[in-house]
């Protein structure tokens, strides 16, 4: 799974940048997710942000530099 840098949830940091954790909170899966780019549960192209759904084949996605290994 890729990483876009703009996907936010409230239980993990990005100042931490650690993977494993960044895998531990993701696999939890019980927040809601929201992009900064619109500050919304929605990307600017209108489709719904998720760690499955904001990958590489969305125009507004940007890889994340912490993500960048594939996130299993």
């Amino acid at each position: 799974m890729q990483l876009c840098r703009h996907l936010r949830w409230k239980t993990f940091s990005r100042a931490s940048a650690d993977i494993d954790e960044i895998r531990a909170s993701l696999r939890k899966n019980q927040v809601p997710y929201s992009c900064l780019r619109t500050c919304q549960p929605w990307g600017p192209d209108d489709d719904l942000a998720a760690p499955e759904l904001c990958c590489g084949d969305r125009t507004c996605f940007e890889q994340d530099p912490i993500g960048e290994e594939p996130i299993t």
